[in-house]
């Protein structure tokens, strides 16, 4: 191999650096655009392999540099050991010449000789004009130095390896002068360079198999996602369809999630029909009365006034029902979209309850019904929403009213232990029959649709009241008994700090 062939091949084979103008890389790099999981995964397998391989070779490169010069040093060193110890019994220039071919010295070994003052009395060169000249060098001068026992270097200097080695030449324990010797680290270099450019060509076959194998394992764990995916894009918009991927992996976790999805929007779905289609009827029936009753006086000629006053105060009450309809179904509304934004401040929930029992009152004694309040000993302070919690006691209480016959007795109990607030409501009324205690709580629903029509019921305000708990991370439990009266128990958890 020609020296200019190694001058032009240094560049990438022994710096491992390959030229790529910092722009070019860049622009490089934004055009690969990692938009998809499987660019993303092979991407990075191609990354992590060559970062390691890179680093990997620069280790063992450094490592296999520093061996295999340390082992030329040391043999150059025992070359000059041996050449300094057969050149002690006549240290002249001829006897050297004469023993220079027993020592079996590399090829192309520079041989030099100086006396104890470092002044060169052989070349191997053959440089005639050196003789006699001073030769001041590191190790000469080291190797001149009492009790010396030699030393070897390799350095770099035009671009060319360089290995050399002194040692002292010793004659009756007296340094006479010294040995040196200098060959070129080309050989050696060359290794380095072989067994560098065997691992560039197989880190890039290992990069090539890599990518080829992390693309197909790309490929394999994508391919779920991407069935997934065409199975959602091909779901038709009106009739939503659940997935039958049934992998044990985090696809299967996430089919299972899409499924759970699939049925709280089926759910959803069909408590909307149904909510649409009670709202309709609920609206419809007292639309349909004041229609008939105003048909009935546009064909009536010159009704009378007082006929036409009962009429007009039943369209009244009509509109009136149809005013609370509305407004409870404004607040089921409000409650629905109000959780992220509710505004908790911890009250006294003596003050509510005293506040619903006043507003309560007069109703209560209108029916001739007995309506008390007992509070707790102590202040009972809880974080509330208060406007929908109000609403919520309100609702219960008044339905409790609405459904006692005129004689009995409503009460309103304030409790809690370590762990609960308890507001407990409890009447004598008619009582709910037992097929109907899990319904009474869902829109519109009513137990006596007659007697609700009679007393204004619009069949929410349960619904409110739960929506309204709920919104405080609490429940309501229903106790009842036909013809015995039922007992309405909202319970709100205490947080702990």
């Amino acid at each position: 191999m020609s020296e200019d062939f190694v001058k032009r091949l240094s560049p990438i084979l022994l710096s491992l650096n390959i030229s790529i103008p910092s722009g070019e890389l860049v622009i490089i790099l934004k055009s690969f655009k990692f938009v998809t999981i499987r660019s993303k995964i092979v991407s990075t397998y191609i990354i992590i392999i060559f970062v390691v391989l890179l680093a990997l070779g620069f280790f063992l490169i450094n490592t296999l540099h520093t061996y295999l010069f340390n082992q030329r040093k040391m043999e150059l060193l025992t070359s000059a050991n041996i050449m300094a110890s057969i050149v002690s019994e006549n240290y002249t220039p001829e006897y050297i010449t004469r023993k220079l071919p027993q020592m079996q010295l590399e090829k192309n070994t520079r041989a030099i000789a100086v006396d104890k003052e470092s002044a060169v009395i052989y070349d191997s060169y053959n440089l005639t004009s050196q003789k006699g000249r001073y030769f001041i060098q590191s190790l000469i001068t080291d190797a001149l130095s009492a009790d010396a026992k030699g030393s070897s270097q390799s350095y770099k200097e035009d671009g060319k390896w360089y290995i050399s080695a002194a040692v002292p030449v010793i004659k009756n324990s007296q340094t006479i002068g010294a040995v040196y010797l200098l060959v070129s680290g080309d050989s050696t270099e060359k290794i380095i360079v072989d067994i560098r450019n065997s691992m560039v060509l197989l880190g890039c076959l290992i990069i090539i198999f890599v990518g080829v194998f992390s693309l197909s394992m790309a490929k394999i764990l994508t391919l779920p996602i991407e069935q997934f995916t065409r199975f959602i894009n091909s779901m038709p918009h009106d009739k939503l369809q659940k997935t039958e991927i049934t992998t044990k992996d985090e696809i299967g976790q996430l089919a299972i999630a899409f499924n759970s999805l699939i049925d709280r929007i089926d759910e959803m779905e069909d408590k909307r029909k149904a909510f649409v289609s009670d709202a309709s009827h609920e609206l419809k029936t007292p639309l349909s009365i004041i229609k008939l009753l105003s048909d009935s006086l546009i064909q009536t000629d010159n009704p009378d006034p007082e006929f036409v006053k009962e009429f007009l105060n039943d369209m009244m009450g009509e509109v009136e029902r149809l005013t609370r309809i509305v407004e409870r179904l404004l607040d089921m509304t409000q409650l629905d979209t109000s959780s992220a934004s509710a505004l908790f401040v911890h009250t006294d929930m003596k003050e509510v309850l005293n506040e619903i029992y006043k507003k309560l009152l007069p109703l209560a004694e209108n029916k001739n019904i007995a309506l008390s309040l007992n509070l707790a000993v102590e202040d009972v302070f809880y974080p509330i929403e208060r406007d929908s919690l109000t609403e919520a006691i309100y609702n219960i209480t008044d339905n409790s009213i609405k459904y006692t016959e005129s004689g009995g007795s409503v009460s309103i109990d304030l409790t809690h232990d370590t762990d609960n607030v308890y507001i407990t409501v409890r009447d004598t009324g008619i009582g709910i029959p037992k097929d109907a205690t899990d319904r009474i709580f869902d829109r519109f629903y009513r137990v006596d649709k007659a007697r609700a029509r009679d007393t204004g019921g619009t069949g929410l305000g349960l619904a409110i009241a739960l929506d309204a708990v709920k919104l405080h991370g609490g429940n309501i439990e229903v106790q009842s008994e036909v013809e015995l009266g039922s007992t309405f128990i909202i319970i709100l958890p205490i947080k702990k700090e």
